[in-house]
């Protein structure tokens, strides 16, 4: 545990000798972080586990601390530090932890003095809401935050106006994952007063324009989109599906479900 712990401020480090303004620790899409936080992935016995919160917090404020202690052993003026997180891990009856418990783990992390909270609304919009809550995502984790921490959102921002109602309502900073996807220049465009020329969904002539990876495009021509959200108007393009990838053994996991 406490190899792997240095390894994220390895990485830091590297970050920082390679010029980067600032790292994001990874705490979200079921990745490392989060499988310590979630009680369905964290069976350990130990002060690592062992389904008590704070035990599963333990880990995630641990690497958060080995990232701080790193850049300012560095010296690293200004570097910033984020915590993504994905809110709440919830599949049917099956619950790893509720919004309520990964608010319990943000306020620790704010003690930390991070720079931003980054909420995955994985398949939801930037204005979601916990079923059965009043407030969205965005309003219940701002209020969690202080001053000095930002919060940013990404989910479902495909226009100006999206992007727009986001930061006015609910959260400091946007992300623009998909949107960027579907129109490389989404960002460009807003700034030079061009959004109303964004493009918002996938046609087959446009393809070319948006310049996918080999695997991105694979993923998203197919109708599982290799369980990533779909994009817009993605239908339009499963006929130019290759098949690859379809022998890998992700591929063929999201092809039995």
């Amino acid at each position: 545990m406490k190899e792997i712990i240095a390894d994220f401020g390895r990485a830091t480090k590297r970050a920082i000798e390679a010029g980067f303004d600032g790292v994001e620790i990874h705490g979200a899409n079921h990745y490392l972080l989060q499988q310590f936080f979630s009680v369905l992935t964290n069976h350990r016995t130990d002060k690592w586990g062992g389904g008590s919160l704070e035990n599963r917090m333990r880990f995630p404020l641990a690497v958060v601390r080995e990232v701080k202690r790193v850049v300012a052993e560095a010296g690293a003026q200004n570097f910033i530090i984020g915590y993504r997180l994905s809110p709440e891990e919830i599949h049917g009856t099956d619950i790893g932890y509720t919004y309520k418990e990964s608010l319990q783990l943000v306020e620790a992390i704010v003690k930390e003095e991070l720079d931003y909270i980054h909420l995955s609304l994985w398949g939801g919009g930037y204005d979601s809401k916990p079923e059965g809550a009043d407030q969205s995502f965005g309003s219940l984790f701002k209020a969690a935050l202080d001053d000095e921490t930002k919060l940013i959102i990404v989910g479902n921002i495909f226009s100006e106006e999206a992007a727009r109602d986001a930061v006015e309502n609910y959260t400091d900073i946007i992300a623009v994952g998909r949107g960027t996807l579907v129109d490389p220049e989404f960002g460009h465009k807003i700034m030079n007063g061009k959004g109303d020329t964004i493009v918002r969904e996938v046609t087959p002539e446009h393809v070319p324009n948006m310049h996918l990876t080999p695997g991105l495009f694979e993923a998203f021509t197919r109708t599982d989109s290799l369980g990533l959200p779909p994009l817009p108007g993605a239908e339009t393009i499963y006929d130019q599906h290759r098949g690859t990838y379809d022998n890998h053994p992700l591929a063929i996991l999201y092809a039995e479900q």
